[in-house]
Protein backbone atom coordinates (compact mmCIF):
# COMPACT_ATOMS: atom_id res chain seq x y z
CA UNK A 1 0.00 0.00 0.00
CA UNK A 2 3.25 2.55 0.87
CA UNK A 3 4.31 2.19 -2.76
CA UNK A 4 0.73 3.36 -4.26
CA UNK A 5 0.25 5.81 -1.76
CA UNK A 6 3.61 7.59 -2.73
CA UNK A 7 2.45 6.93 -6.60
CA UNK A 8 -0.59 9.06 -5.71
CA UNK A 9 1.14 11.65 -4.08
CA UNK A 10 3.44 12.17 -6.65
CA UNK A 11 1.03 12.38 -9.62
CA UNK A 12 -1.56 14.89 -7.79
CA UNK A 13 1.20 17.13 -7.13
CA UNK A 14 2.61 16.73 -10.16
CA UNK A 15 -0.66 17.73 -11.74
CA UNK A 16 -1.22 20.68 -8.81
CA UNK A 17 2.22 22.28 -10.56
CA UNK A 18 1.26 21.39 -14.14
CA UNK A 19 -2.44 23.16 -13.47
CA UNK A 20 -1.20 26.22 -12.31
CA UNK A 21 -1.38 28.81 -15.15
CA UNK A 22 1.69 31.19 -13.90
CA UNK A 23 4.58 29.00 -14.50
CA UNK A 24 8.17 29.83 -13.72
CA UNK A 25 9.86 30.18 -16.84
CA UNK A 26 12.58 28.06 -18.10
CA UNK A 27 11.15 24.90 -15.84
CA UNK A 28 8.21 24.43 -18.33
CA UNK A 29 10.06 21.41 -19.86
CA UNK A 30 10.19 19.50 -16.26
CA UNK A 31 6.67 20.41 -14.98
CA UNK A 32 5.35 19.09 -18.32
CA UNK A 33 7.74 15.93 -18.25
CA UNK A 34 7.54 15.03 -14.29
CA UNK A 35 3.51 14.93 -15.07
CA UNK A 36 2.97 13.28 -17.54
CA UNK A 37 5.95 10.35 -16.03
CA UNK A 38 3.75 10.30 -12.79
CA UNK A 39 0.35 9.45 -14.68
CA UNK A 40 2.00 6.84 -17.19
CA UNK A 41 3.52 5.31 -13.41
CA UNK A 42 0.24 5.68 -11.40
CA UNK A 43 -1.34 4.29 -15.00
CA UNK A 44 0.88 1.53 -15.26
CA UNK A 45 -0.47 0.48 -11.60
CA UNK A 46 -3.89 -0.49 -13.04
CA UNK A 47 -2.71 -1.80 -16.52
CA UNK A 48 -3.69 -5.52 -17.49
CA UNK A 49 -2.00 -8.10 -16.34
CA UNK A 50 -0.67 -6.56 -12.94
CA UNK A 51 -1.86 -7.79 -9.41
CA UNK A 52 -4.12 -4.25 -8.93
CA UNK A 53 -5.51 -4.79 -12.55
CA UNK A 54 -8.41 -2.36 -13.56
CA UNK A 55 -9.22 -0.98 -17.07
CA UNK A 56 -11.15 1.94 -16.08
CA UNK A 57 -8.67 3.59 -13.95
CA UNK A 58 -5.56 2.46 -16.24
CA UNK A 59 -7.82 4.32 -19.08
CA UNK A 60 -8.58 7.25 -16.94
CA UNK A 61 -5.42 8.08 -15.52
CA UNK A 62 -4.11 8.38 -19.14
CA UNK A 63 -7.00 10.02 -20.96
CA UNK A 64 -6.45 12.67 -17.78
CA UNK A 65 -3.01 13.23 -18.76
CA UNK A 66 -3.94 13.33 -22.02
CA UNK A 67 -6.94 15.87 -21.82
CA UNK A 68 -4.70 17.66 -19.43
CA UNK A 69 -2.01 18.47 -22.15
CA UNK A 70 -4.64 19.10 -24.66
CA UNK A 71 -6.68 21.45 -22.56
CA UNK A 72 -3.39 23.77 -21.87
CA UNK A 73 -2.40 23.41 -25.59
CA UNK A 74 -5.69 25.07 -26.18
CA UNK A 75 -5.55 27.40 -23.00
CA UNK A 76 -3.74 30.89 -24.23
CA UNK A 77 -3.28 32.14 -20.42
CA UNK A 78 -0.61 29.49 -20.66
CA UNK A 79 2.65 30.76 -22.32
CA UNK A 80 3.50 29.98 -25.57
CA UNK A 81 6.49 27.89 -24.78
CA UNK A 82 4.50 26.04 -22.75
CA UNK A 83 1.61 25.43 -24.83
CA UNK A 84 4.51 23.86 -27.16
CA UNK A 85 5.96 21.57 -25.37
CA UNK A 86 2.95 19.86 -24.46
CA UNK A 87 1.92 19.61 -28.02
CA UNK A 88 5.01 17.94 -28.56
CA UNK A 89 4.47 15.84 -25.64
CA UNK A 90 0.87 14.89 -26.47
CA UNK A 91 2.32 11.88 -28.30
CA UNK A 92 3.42 9.75 -25.28
CA UNK A 93 -0.17 9.81 -23.74
CA UNK A 94 -1.59 8.80 -26.65
CA UNK A 95 0.82 6.05 -27.72
CA UNK A 96 0.21 4.42 -24.47
CA UNK A 97 -3.21 4.65 -24.81
CA UNK A 98 -2.78 3.39 -28.61
CA UNK A 99 -1.85 0.24 -27.04
CA UNK A 100 -4.56 -0.13 -24.67
CA UNK A 101 -7.25 0.77 -27.26
CA UNK A 102 -5.57 -2.44 -29.34
CA UNK A 103 -7.27 -4.99 -27.02
CA UNK A 104 -10.35 -2.94 -26.87
CA UNK A 105 -13.28 -4.18 -29.43
CA UNK A 106 -14.14 -0.40 -30.11
CA UNK A 107 -10.81 0.65 -29.22
CA UNK A 108 -10.02 1.92 -32.45
CA UNK A 109 -13.25 4.39 -32.64
CA UNK A 110 -11.92 5.71 -29.66
CA UNK A 111 -8.17 6.05 -30.92
CA UNK A 112 -9.48 7.94 -33.85
CA UNK A 113 -11.03 10.76 -31.60
CA UNK A 114 -8.48 11.61 -30.11
CA UNK A 115 -6.35 12.11 -32.76
CA UNK A 116 -8.55 13.81 -34.87
CA UNK A 117 -8.79 16.59 -31.97
CA UNK A 118 -4.82 16.31 -31.90
CA UNK A 119 -4.94 17.35 -35.30
CA UNK A 120 -7.73 20.17 -34.86
CA UNK A 121 -5.49 21.71 -32.10
CA UNK A 122 -2.40 21.04 -33.99
CA UNK A 123 -4.14 23.64 -36.70
CA UNK A 124 -4.78 26.17 -34.06
CA UNK A 125 -1.04 26.51 -31.74
CA UNK A 126 0.41 26.51 -35.69
CA UNK A 127 -0.80 29.71 -36.72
Amino acid sequence: MYQEEILYNTFFKAQDRFIQHHQPTGFEPEIIQEYIQSGLLLASLYRPETHHENGLLHELFLRRIFFHLLDAIQDPIYSRIFRRICLDSIHIPLLTLKRYYRQLKDGDVKLMALQQQVRSIQTILDE
